[in-house]
């Protein structure tokens, strides 16, 4: 159960109340509870649904290498919340169910290839350590430009942020939201 409520567009001020507006009018469906919970500070709201956008839609960094580092901080932080939506993402952008069902032996699995490893042990080494070793991190830049090395940065960070909100809050996945 959520430790904070999850407000609806009517539990926020007049002025705030368009943030919801546009979130159902971009996504097509009903507000999730992130946003939901996240609604108790509107303001910060406006400039994580910002950044968040931009770095989900506005980035040169292949979409399948993206959600592979974001489902590997998921896993690995036990974020329920994040783990099944954005293994839908990872669905819509090619990582296969057998991928996804195996991303806790990425490193010897044949069903990876050598930049979804990379990706994912930079992602595993800045979630659980933070510091990522320089073999990694050479590794990365061997195959990624600077402008996708910094996107792949800042998504890692973004995401590891986002969990330390829904962890500790206990956000919990809506109901009927199923892994696809």
């Amino acid at each position: 159960m959520a430790r904070v409520p999850y407000l609806n567009r009517d539990d926020l001020p007049e002025a705030d109340r368009e943030i919801f507006d546009r979130l159902i009018e971009e996504r097509g469906q009903p507000v999730g509870n992130i946003f939901r919970t996240l609604a108790n500070t509107p303001n910060l709201l406006r400039r994580f649904l910002a950044l968040g956008g931009e770095l989900r839609n506005g980035t040169a960094l292949d979409p399948k290498l993206r959600e592979l580092a974001l489902m590997t901080v998921g896993r690995l932080t036990e974020a329920e919340y994040e783990f099944t939506h954005h293994w839908n993402i990872a669905r819509r952008v090619g990582v296969s169910r057998e991928q996804l069902e195996h991303l806790a032996d990425f490193e010897a699995s044949p069903l990876f290839n050598e930049q979804e490893r990379l990706v994912m042990r930079y992602a595993t080494e800045a979630t659980r350590n933070v510091k990522v070793t320089d073999a990694t991190f050479e590794a990365v830049c061997k195959f990624l430009d600077t402008r996708r090395l910094m996107e792949l940065v800042q998504n890692v960070a973004f995401y590891n942020m986002v969990v330390r909100v829904l962890v500790p809050l206990g956000v919990e996945v809506e109901p009927g939201v199923k892994k696809l």
